[in-house]
């Protein structure tokens, strides 16, 4: 079976734009034109699939937030494991993510695979780097399902925890000692995330990183210490306010390892209209906005 990276590196040196188009499909939210006389499972899998034919010939990957599947209850989720099914066997090189943070271990981390990569066909899990290598060890004995770590989020608010400052840990003579060790230098607890997994998490070369452009600084350093080579996922373009201006000089080797998020500004877009032709202008607008992004040099 494809190693997770090659198929994402491969989609990366491919695709015409950076551009990883979320599909939070929210039933309620589908125009009423391909809801009418549908089941739900129904209409998300219509809409979805009218949203990846405009969209296959220049995204990187699609991601998919499963609480607007799940919400929906069993329905919703036949309609993602359609749209998944669809995918691989008309887009079988484009990745697909499960943006569900699904940060367990041990014995219950069998059970994701089953629901996450065997049930409904995604090739990458993301999780919160909360519980430390405990919750990334366990996903790493298949090279082909990735890993995707948040190492700074988009969120208004993510910077009251993840941008704590952390100047030591405990001591390495055991989890019990009471002595603790030093950095050498204090960091944010992102840049300290963003090197663990770099340094030591990522041991079976199938995890990558995901950073928000709304915190343009952090996003910065975790390109940095990350290197260029490792796949980066930028979430917050669009309607969070992340602009694409601060994405240049930050694509790494080859100019082809990073690729951004947008959902709503792409599946739900505003204005006067067919549905169709406002999404294909949107597809549009954000590509080539991306576009300009990757070409810039700082």
């Amino acid at each position: 079976m494809q190693r997770f990276l090659d198929l994402l590196i491969g989609r990366l040196e491919r695709a015409s734009a950076p551009l990883c188009v979320g599909l939070d499909s929210r039933y309620d939210r589908i125009p009423d034109a391909i809801r009418s006389g549908k089941s739900v499972s129904q209409a998300i899998f219509d809409f979805n699939k009218s949203v990846v034919d405009l969209s296959s010939d220049c995204v990187t990957a699609y991601k998919m937030n499963l609480a607007f599947y799940a919400g929906f209850g069993s329905e919703g989720l036949k309609g993602l494991r359609e749209t998944n099914a669809y995918i691989k066997n008309n887009y079988p090189g484009i990745p697909l993510f499960a943006d569900c943070k699904r940060s367990e271990m041990g014995e219950s981390v069998e059970m994701v695979r089953r629901e996450i990569f065997e049930d409904l066909g995604f090739d990458c899990v993301m999780v919160t780097p909360w519980f430390g290598y405990d919750t990334i060890r366990d996903y790493l004995s298949k090279p082909s399902h990735g890993v995707l770590v948040y190492a700074h989020d988009s969120n208004p608010s993510a910077y009251e925890i993840q941008d704590l400052l952390v100047v030591g840990r405990p001591s390495p003579e055991g989890r019990d000692s009471i002595a603790a060790e030093s950095l050498p230098t204090p960091m944010p607890l992102y840049e300290y995330v963003t090197k663990k997994v770099v340094e030591d998490w990522n041991t079976n070369g199938n995890v990558i990183i995901e950073s928000g452009l709304t915190y343009p600084r952090a996003l910065r350093r975790v390109r940095e210490i990350a290197g260029p080579d490792m796949p980066l996922l930028v979430a917050g373009l669009g309607a969070q306010g992340g602009k694409a201006e601060d994405l240049r000089g930050l694509f790494g080797t080859n100019n082809r390892r990073l690729f951004v998020n947008v959902s709503r500004g792409i599946i739900f877009p505003s204005g006067e209209g067919s549905w169709e032709k406002l999404m294909a202008n949107a597809i549009e607008e954000y590509s080539s906005m991306l576009r300009g992004a990757q070409a810039a040099v700082i």
